[in-house]
């Protein structure tokens, strides 16, 4: 069941309660453009329960009280809540923004499920949360492996930064990269580009 619903109004750095949340599919109507894969931030009560986190403090779009595991659920599950269809991507990163709330390393995996829109409607407070048998692919979540599912997708020359864009992480990512795929001789290191080619380069699609 939905407990509370935030908006991340356009013209302001605060997050507002709201009784209701209006989706189409570039995400929540009046919120601050988010990423198509994070255009809603769903986040099960237990987390704030477990690590004594106020709603809101973790950005979350939804916060939903379930009888089973949510963060449990697999990336590709589609979920229904309200008349609105997600599509869940992947757990949200915890990173140093919330370090003051919590311990990052523990709430790993807890700090809420990232989603897409699938189809368009209405979320209100008390809304049911059901999972529905269709599925769709499964976004890895840890990072080299999100890269491979990427460059296996589209296995085109790309700048690293739209890169990192594409698989939803910040920019700040791209100083890892070529740590993380090092050792990684399953992906295609030609692909990432760290200076602009424009004979290679392809523009993020």
């Amino acid at each position: 069941m939905v407990e509370q619903l935030f908006l991340k109004p356009i013209s302001s750095s605060f997050m507002k309660t709201v009784p209701s949340l209006s989706v189409d599919m570039s995400g929540t109507i009046g919120n601050k453009t988010q990423h198509p894969l994070k255009q809603l931030l769903i986040l099960p009560i237990n987390t704030l329960d477990q690590f004594s986190i106020q709603a809101g403090h973790l950005k979350e779009d939804i916060v939903i009280d379930t009888p089973f595991d949510f963060h449990a659920l697999p990336s590709g599950t589609v979920v229904q809540i309200g008349s609105a269809q997600l599509r869940l991507t992947f757990h949200c990163e915890p990173c140093s923004k919330i370090k003051h709330l919590t311990n990052i390393k523990k709430i790993v995996h807890q700090r809420g499920y990232h989603s897409q829109v699938l189809r368009a409607g209405s979320i209100k407070l008390g809304d049911k949360v059901e999972v529905l048998l269709e599925r769709h692919e499964a976004i890895p979540y840890v990072f080299a492996d999100r890269i491979k599912w990427y460059l296996d997708k589209y296995p085109t020359p790309i700048l690293v930064s739209d890169l990192i864009n594409a698989i939803g992480l910040s920019s700040s990512y791209c100083r890892a990269v070529p740590a993380v795929i090092r050792h990684r001789t399953d992906i295609d290191k030609k692909l990432i580009l760290f200076k602009k080619n424009p004979v290679s380069y392809t523009h993020l699609r």
